[in-house]
């Protein structure tokens, strides 16, 4: 099924749950995508230990005909999920210059695609998920690079306040065309503790936007960075829940990591 634009949406049954957000939501490990790349046809299908995969077979227990949109975008910022396009799909970025296959095809915004579904199936989602904001972290650590934690302290305060507009054009748009639909939100770990904790206060000033703009919108938050960054080892933990201590020093999770997402978006689900 794809989604041919804004307002070209193929009708599907109730109930339904849309996933929204970045690679994520998208279930993205880097060497199973490289892998695919060399061999010349990457398969979304494959990429089935996300999170979204662990609460959509939860769903599925007390909605046998669940239909699971995920629009997930790998490199979406805050700012390409409102003014679109996905990059991952029309450029290959950030792995080379050839167009990448999402789960669900659309064009144009993420946000768009999200609340055209929305408005053509007014009653048939009754959960909807988000993660964004990471990348425009991401961003400004990138611009940061050869200049460290300095620069990113005096650079982030800025980029974060855009960031918290477009969380609250976002999660406000999402909760005008889904008014009554569960909507989950979650938070971000910081993988890069497991070399320097020094920058948890990044991600967790990013965290405590998420958590303003889900409650002004009337969703719930699903707190990830307390059981990846503070239970345990905090860096034992993070070697064993993401792949940052790989070869490949990969931020996303492993397919653990992606079960303890899963569980915690379960459990939010599960509250009443």
């Amino acid at each position: 099924m794809g989604l041919g634009g804004p307002t070209s949406v193929v009708a599907e049954p109730a109930p339904t749950y849309l996933a929204l957000g970045d690679s994520l939501a998208y279930g993205l490990q880097i060497d199973k995508l490289k892998g695919q790349i060399a061999n010349g046809a990457v398969r979304p299908e494959s990429f089935d230990t996300g999170y979204v995969d662990i609460l959509a077979a939860d769903l599925k227990r007390s909605a046998a005909g669940l239909t699971v949109v995920n629009l997930g975008c790998p490199g979406e910022s805050t700012t390409s999920f409102i003014a679109g396009p996905c990059g991952f799909a029309t450029t290959g970025k950030p792995f080379g210059t050839t167009p990448l296959p999402l789960h669900i095809p659309y064009q144009g915004a993420q946000l768009a695609a999200a609340t055209a579904y929305l408005g053509a199936h007014p009653e048939g989602v009754g959960t909807i998920t988000l993660d964004i904001g990471i990348n425009d972290l991401r961003a400004v650590q990138t611009a940061c690079a050869d200049q460290g934690a300095d620069c990113i302290a005096t650079r982030w305060p800025t980029a974060l306040k855009g960031t918290e507009a477009n969380l609250k054009l976002i999660l406000g748009q999402l909760r005008e065309a889904a008014p009554r639909a569960r909507i989950l939100v979650g938070t971000y770990y910081n993988w890069l503790a497991a070399a320097d904790q020094g920058g948890d206060r990044f991600v967790e000033d990013l965290n405590r936007v998420i958590i303003a703009a889900a409650a002004d919108a009337g969703a719930r938050t699903v707190l990830v960075f307390p059981t990846f960054n503070r239970t345990g080892n905090p860096v034992a933990r993070l070697c064993a829940l993401t792949l940052f201590c790989t070869p490949g020093h990969d931020l996303h999770p492993s397919d653990a990591g992606y079960r303890t997402i899963g569980d915690l978006f379960v459990a939010a689900a599960r509250q009443p």
